[in-house]
């Protein structure tokens, strides 16, 4: 059976491809203090935590169960104002389009044998958040994955 592992290093990838400037972490980064979260994300203030979040499972056809994984992508960008076609909230929507796409694109994740599919991309909020001297975009985004049995 495919591991959480394997499906947050497939997740990563596909995310990867759609936002190359990107920091990725596969597990929770994030420590209690806000003002060290944007220096996680580089010079750029740009990235990704991808963490499970949830496991549930349900019944399928002939008494089979089906594990249900959902996982939380979190994606932080740097906050700049700007003018009208030039700011960071417009940055930020290209890049979630461009993610929600990809996953779209595949939606097994590459591993085809033990993904039945996966539901597209949510993006349960987008805000920005203090961190102290800096702020940051962030979209709080899930991903449920459906894993063979």
């Amino acid at each position: 059976m495919v591991t959480d592992q394997e499906v947050r290093h497939a997740i990563k990838g596909i995310i990867g491809e759609a936002d190359t400037d990107a920091v990725i972490y596969e597990w929770n980064a994030l420590s209690h203090d806000l003002a060290e979260w944007p220096g996680l994300f580089g010079s750029s203030r740009h990235g990704w935590i991808i963490k499970r979040s949830a496991i549930a499972t349900e019944w399928k056809h002939g008494g089979r169960e089906r594990p249900v994984w959902s996982y939380d992508l979190w994606f932080f960008y740097g906050f700049r104002t700007g003018k009208e076609g030039d700011n960071s909230d417009d940055e930020v929507g290209v890049i979630l389009d461009a993610v929600g796409s990809g996953l779209k694109a595949s939606p097994r994740l590459g591993i085809d044998d033990e993904i039945e599919k996966h539901e597209l991309l949510q993006v349960k909020q987008n805000t920005t958040i203090n961190c102290g001297e800096e702020t940051l975009h962030f979209a709080n985004c899930g991903l449920k994955v459906n894993i063979c049995c």
